[in-house]
């Protein structure tokens, strides 16, 4: 069975400011990487993604200054190898949270660890 999807990722160079700096406002930049399937979903919208990456800061409270395309890569995805990290890590997220619930009752009955 075969268990590879490849996906199409697309890397987008916003630069934007914060309005509630004091002037004069930095103007900060941050990748937004989007996939094909997020890309083909705004098409059938009629949306740009430069639009939508735009709409979705604006709600964050800031002003878009520019939004530039950047490259497309493809990527390979062993969907089994991915459900194994993905089960992994939040198997060590839950002993993280056990291990500092355990650590804290201990420091409230005054043990020291």
């Amino acid at each position: 069975m075969k268990t590879e999807k490849t996906i199409n990722l697309t890397a987008y160079k916003v630069e934007y400011i914060d309005q509630r700096e004091p002037k004069p406002r930095t103007v900060y930049t941050q990748t937004v990487v989007l996939d094909g399937g997020k890309i083909s979903a705004l098409n059938r919208l009629d949306m740009r993604p430069a639009g939508y990456i735009t709409q979705q800061f604006e709600r964050g409270g800031y002003t878009v200054s520019a939004v530039h395309k950047g490259e497309t890569i493809e990527a390979r995805i062993d969907l089994a190898d991915l459900w194994q990290q993905t089960m992994t890590h939040i198997e060590h997220e839950r002993l993280k949270i056990q291990l500092n619930a355990a650590i804290a009752q201990l420091n409230s009955e005054g043990v020291e660890v």
